[in-house]
């Protein structure tokens, strides 16, 4: 196999031991490659990514690193798969140093964090206007969770999806890394010129502060996951005006911040 074969998933001879016996197959594993993302000429971020949606995930993570406020800030791009570079220009140029520098603040005395400058700009709440049925939440995440062909062939990868409305989504992407995929799915949407205020972010992974941020950028009003949120993710959920909801296997629906959103 090249490297500009490389898709979602990548195929090896395995062993699998039961009841004393050994049985070789052919298992189909979530591929990783290292990513890297240079800005203007300048290196910015390396993250270990599925190597798909590579212009969906550039254009999701600079923008909710607050390097671009929409995708035609972006003037060109090119992806060069054999060594997994995506080079892009943008309008403006960007001190790339100020996204690195860390910013704590006081919350309930539980000592509320946020990773940079642009975060802490991001705290003032969003509009409460939009709400969706409990119903629609539950057959959403539902969804979510049985669409994934590479999941259910690898079982080692995250899944997102956006819905709109409360509608059922149609598209998901999938990813070895949660907040990668929160990004695909957020540059999806500003390529295509989704209305980020009324959507849902569905998720399968856990639901940490880093992830609230990044739907807070999008303007992202209701966040919904399999797993439970982090304590920091309540406390700057309720500050920020999003609604963070879990998903329990019994078919509950937990809300943790801002429930007015959600309708019973």
């Amino acid at each position: 196999m090249t490297v500009d074969t490389l898709g979602g998933s990548t195929e090896f001879e395995v062993v699998k031991i039961r009841d004393g016996a050994a049985e070789t197959f052919i298992q189909a594993v979530a591929t990783e490659v290292p990513c890297t993302i240079v800005i203007n000429g300048k290196e910015a971020v390396t993250s270990m990514i599925t190597p798909t949606h590579f212009k969906e995930f550039a254009v999701g993570h600079l923008f909710t690193a607050g390097i671009i406020s929409r995708a035609d800030d972006i003037v060109s791009y090119s992806c060069d798969e054999t060594r997994w570079r995506l080079d892009v220009e943008t309008r403006r140029e960007v001190d790339l140093d100020l996204l690195g520098k860390r910013v704590y603040t006081s919350g309930c005395g539980k000592g509320v964090m946020y990773a940079n400058v642009i975060e802490l700009s991001s705290r003032h709440p969003l509009p409460a206007g939009f709400t969706v049925q409990a119903g629609l939440l539950t057959v959403g995440i539902q969804w979510l969770l049985s669409s994934s062909a590479l999941f259910q062939a690898t079982r080692g990868v995250h899944s997102v999806a956006l819905s709109l409305g409360g509608a059922l989504p149609d598209m998901l992407i999938d990813d070895i890394g949660r907040h990668n995929a929160v990004d695909k799915i957020i540059g999806y949407g500003l390529m295509h010129g989704l209305d980020f205020s009324h959507s849902i972010l569905l998720s399968t992974g856990r639901t940490s502060s880093e992830i609230l941020h990044k739907a807070k950028r999008a303007a992202i009003p209701i966040v919904l996951s399999r797993g439970a949120p982090t304590h920091q993710t309540i406390l700057l959920s309720r500050d920020m005006g999003v609604t963070i909801a879990g998903f329990k296997r019994s078919g509950d629906i937990v809300v943790y911040s801002n429930g007015q959103r959600v309708l019973t």
